[in-house]
């Protein structure tokens, strides 16, 4: 081979590793672009009402060993399969109506996942919620069953384990949720969206913080998660009301 030869081998072999390179560079650029734009997003606007109606009877004490009074938190809530849960206390019979959750389908943002049984952890005294390592939402056994009346709160992940919630902030007022419990199917429409700071927050704060997920005096269901995507720092919570089904045939996110 000729110096001219080896030396056009050797640009040519160079060039094809800048060009190489440049590939990569743009194809990781793409990749990371989405969580970039999480990490860049402006805080969503609420809408919806500020604060629920508590039931009379509920009082914000902590109690060790009790039900945690405060939001679930992601970062120290500890990841748990709703298998390996005792089976929830037996309740009065006042409170045996009403049928447990089983599914969630939420056509707006396209989720459809399986709803498993939570309670909780007392680490050090302080009780934490547990929630689902997969993907699938946790029903809060403390919570009202559907078609009890009260509120019905579910709680998930939303940036590791499944990310079941993931695209709970995208949801827009009068979107439909669909709640199954066997062969039954329970329809609602979102009303309230709320970013609430909790990291660091007073106890005051997180105790009012955490009466979205008390004992109401109306029927809703609540979702439960955190925010924002990179951070962790703040609770979302999304409140809809039950609805006729007959009123969503055709177009379920029809307000």
């Amino acid at each position: 081979m000729t110096n001219r030869e080896s030396g056009s081998s050797a640009g040519c072999a160079a060039s094809l590793f800048v060009l190489a390179g440049l590939i990569l560079l743009v194809a990781g650029g793409i990749a990371a672009y989405p969580a970039m734009q999480r990490a860049d997003a402006p805080t969503p606007i609420g809408y919806g009402e500020s604060a629920p109606p508590l039931r009379p009877t509920v009082t914000p004490l902590p109690v060790e060993g009790s039900a945690p009074l405060v939001l679930p938190n992601e970062s120290l809530a500890t990841p748990i399969a709703a298998r390996s849960l005792p089976r929830p206390a037996a309740l009065t019979p006042i409170e045996q109506s009403g049928d447990f959750p089983t599914r969630i389908v939420i056509p707006a943002i396209n989720l459809d996942a399986p709803i498993e049984t939570m309670g909780w952890s007392t680490v050090d005294g302080v009780s934490m919620w547990d929630l689902p390592d997969h993907f699938a939402a946790g029903w809060l056994k403390t919570s009202a069953r559907l078609g009890q009346g009260g509120n019905t709160v579910l709680d998930g992940h939303h940036n590791i384990d499944g990310k079941v919630f993931q695209h709970l902030v995208d949801l827009k007022t009068g979107a439909t949720i669909e709640i199954d419990a066997n062969s039954r199917v329970y329809f609602y429409r979102v009303t309230t969206l709320r970013i609430l700071p909790e990291r660091n927050q007073p106890m005051e704060v997180r105790l009012q913080n955490a009466q979205w997920i008390q004992p109401t005096t109306d029927e809703r269901l609540t979702l439960v998660t955190c925010w924002p995507y990179n951070d962790n720092s703040h609770r979302l919570i999304i409140v809809a009301r039950p609805i006729d089904p007959n009123r969503i045939k055709g177009n379920p996110d029809l307000p």
